[in-house]
């Protein structure tokens, strides 16, 4: 089953990674709905072009990384990366799914806005399925 689970989470990534490159290439669809917003509908975050590029390189980082489990002489990763990696990657999304205790995440206070209704519909389960799953992966022995 982790095999499974490790392919889940090689997809999920170079999906997401692909709607970052979407963005930094100019890309609208669903953009806005991703930015936190205050109760004034302001966003709070504004990020640039670059932004968008670096996380969609992190996102496909961490598919190579799940990607190495599988196959670990495909990529020729360092050990350690592999190693910690399959610990950090779900920590960060543990994170995520936890939040900020303001805008985002489980534990948010401002709960109205369009973005934290889209955040506890879409983006807290799927940070939460993929924290889950990648702990299953790094407990494998």
């Amino acid at each position: 089953m982790p095999f499974v689970f490790t392919l889940l989470l090689i997809a999920i990534f170079l999906i997401l990674s692909g709607i970052h490159w979407y963005w930094a290439f100019g890309g609208q669809w669903g953009f806005k709905e991703v930015l936190p917003t205050n109760l004034a509908g302001e966003r709070v975050l504004n990020p640039k072009i670059i932004d968008s590029v670096i996380v969609a390189l992190g996102l496909l980082f961490f598919a190579l990384v799940y990607f190495s489990i599988l196959q670990p002489n495909f990529i020729p990763f360092p050990n350690w990366t592999v190693v910690y990696g399959k610990w950090v990657i779900p920590s960060i999304f543990l994170l995520r799914f936890l939040g900020d205790f303001k805008y985002l995440g489980l534990f948010k206070k401002i709960k109205s806005t369009p973005f934290a209704i889209r955040d506890t519909k879409y983006f807290i389960p799927l940070c939460g399925s993929i924290a889950f799953l990648g702990y299953l992966v790094a407990l494998k022995p």
